[in-house]
């Protein structure tokens, strides 16, 4: 670095350097010319004032020939009356440009090339008057061989001018080069150090205000960028302690399918003791099956279970996103849900069984209270059996539907039996079923549409008998029920409306939870379970359709599914 600073520096002074030189040798080449011609021009005016008679012409003559200059006398025709350097007669000299400058009273040094002398020469002439009255023209030339004896003497100085001026580059190089290197070494011990983990800040001087200016810059920023990597460090030393802690085992796979990270929960799944980060999955996953299943799903977002050693683990893949061109990676979530599946279990069957088993006495109760009701009892004793015959029905329809959602929960989508099943027949047979409450109510209910879907025809009877039966249980006296089907691209949209009593917004969330009641005084008048929408929440998840519930206090609900069209 610092020799090719060194060269640098050297060869722009040297650059520089020539410059000067050559223009130095312009500079003085012309001022050699602009003496010369001060020369010719003193001499000229001296030899004037001298010159006053035909008869000083030879005296003259040899003064100035000893001294390199050469004067001719003109007259203003153009005839030559004396020359100096020669005694043969010379043509007339009228069309020489100094000579007529001299004439106009316009003198000016004029340089030409001599016929006479075969050479270039300098002349200057000026118009003078004999004593005699006689105007003639003096003219005096200097060859242009003198003008380079100038510069010949000049030419040493300008060469050890020049010769000063390397010594001096060379020197002034070796020290800015040293400078600025020493200062390009701080800069990258400094980022060394940064880079280690430490932060050192240059030092700088206000003597050089300049590269004082850029340092303090760097400094400020290599400051900066350590604050940013002290934080980052600490949130990643945060994050890697939250994802080596965690129970779920996590692993970041490349599109190479090779393995990026792996946690110590999803080492310890798989008993896997070395480190696997930058080997296959199958390095980590002793199950081909398994293997494949992640391999097949990379890039994607999927979930699911699978059965690795007498476990359940739940497989969640996800893409990761702001992951660079050429750096994707999918993140694949393992979580053994084994004891959580067998307490699901547990709590369904007791769910289950206990329903069953109250199924039989309350079948007992409500048969008893029915003979009872056949006989003539006295008005206290017909009120207290009535009671006892309605709070029997009233448990028995909670039984069945505890059965049917503990059925549903379990393997609820192993018992389906699908086929193409006509809403708008649907909706009929259950409004039909409802009519003795609905003409009891004075609530009328319209079917408009039509659609056909894939499902299990007894779900969806089931789901179609608990949207109808809530409209007509939270409906007004004399309310409307409208059903609506609809057919939208791929999907065929059920909504069930009423003009009832509605349901607050902050409610909504919750309805679809087990016995979740707006209104418990209400929803026992109604003969409601609280179950209902439960029920339906998981046979519209078994048929893959979304529920959605809209409510205005007073006016009503709406309820709409989304299902899937039917294949033709």
């Amino acid at each position: 670095m610092k020799r090719k600073t060194f060269l640098q520096i050297f060869l722009l002074t040297l650059f520089c350097i020539s410059i000067l030189f050559v223009y130095g040798i312009i500079a003085v080449k012309s001022n050699s010319k602009t003496i010369i011609k001060e020369r010719l021009e003193e001499e000229t005016k001296l030899a004037c004032s001298l010159i006053k008679s035909t008869d000083d012409f030879d005296s003259f003559s040899d003064y100035y020939n000893d001294n390199a200059l050469r004067i001719t006398v003109i007259d203003l025709e153009g005839n030559v009356l004396f020359e100096s350097d020669t005694k043969a007669p010379l043509e007339n000299h009228i069309d020489r440009e100094e000579i007529r400058n001299a004439i106009k009273n316009t003198p000016e040094a004029v340089e030409r090339y001599s016929d006479t002398f075969g050479c270039e020469m300098t002349y200057y002439a000026l118009k003078t008057e004999l004593n005699d009255g006689t105007k003639v023209v003096l003219r005096m030339a200097l060859k242009s061989s003198h003008i380079n004896s100038y510069f010949v003497i000049t030419l040493p100085i300008l060469f050890m001018v020049l010769c000063i001026s390397l010594g001096f580059s060379l020197v002034f190089s070796d020290v800015i080069s040293k400078n600025v290197t020493n200062k390009i070494t701080d800069v990258g011990k400094s980022l060394r150090s940064l880079n280690d983990g430490n932060y050192s800040p240059i030092k700088t001087s206000s003597d050089e205000p300049e590269l004082y200016s850029v340092l303090n810059e760097i400094n400020e920023l290599n400051s900066s960028i350590h604050k940013h990597i002290r934080k980052e460090t600490e949130e990643r030393n945060k994050l890697d302690t939250v994802l080596e802690n965690v129970y779920q085992g996590i692993l970041a796979i490349g599109k190479d399918k090779k393995i990026i990270f792996a946690n110590k929960s999803v080492m310890k799944m798989f008993d896997c003791a070395e480190e696997p980060a930058g080997n296959d999955v199958v390095f980590l996953i002793d199950d081909l099956a398994l293997c494949d299943l992640v391999s097949e799903h990379l890039g994607e977002d999927f979930s699911g279970e699978y059965s690795y050693k007498g476990k359940d683990l739940s497989v969640v893949i996800k893409n990761a996103d702001g992951a660079e061109a050429g750096n994707e990676c999918s993140i694949v979530i393992f979580t053994d849900v084994t004891k959580e599946k067998e307490m699901a279990k547990q709590k369904n069957d007791f769910f289950a069984n206990a329903s069953h088993e109250l199924k039989t006495p309350v079948a007992v109760m409500q048969g008893l209270s029915e003979l009872l009701l056949a006989k003539n009892l006295d008005e206290s004793s017909e009120k207290q059996v009535e009671r006892i015959h309605k709070e029997s029905l009233r448990l028995s329809s909670l039984i069945t539907d505890m059965l049917e959602l503990s059925r549903l929960e379990n393997g609820g989508q192993s018992d389906m039996i699908l086929s193409e099943v006509n809403l708008k027949e649907t909706a009929e047979e259950a409004l039909g079923e409802l009519s003795a409450k609905m003409a009891e109510k004075g609530v009328t209910a319209t079917v408009t549409g039509d659609g056909t879907i894939n499902g299990d025809a007894k779900k969806i009877y089931e789901l179609m008998e608990n949207l109808c039966g809530n409209a007509v249980n939270y409906n007004k006296e004399n309310g409307k029920i409208a059903v609506d089907i609809s057919e939208n691209g791929d999907t065929v949209v059920l909504k069930v409306s009423d003009t009832g009593i509605g349901i607050e917004k902050e409610n909504i969330p919750r309805l679809c939870e087990r016995f979740y009641r707006v209104d418990k005084s209400r929803s026992k008048k109604t003969g409601g379970t609280g179950l209902g929408l439960a029920i339906v929440k998981h046979i519209c998840a078994l048929h893959n359709a979304t529920l959605s519930i809209d409510s205005d206090i007073g006016l009503g609900t709406t309820v709409t599914v989304t299902f899937g069209k039917a294949n033709r």
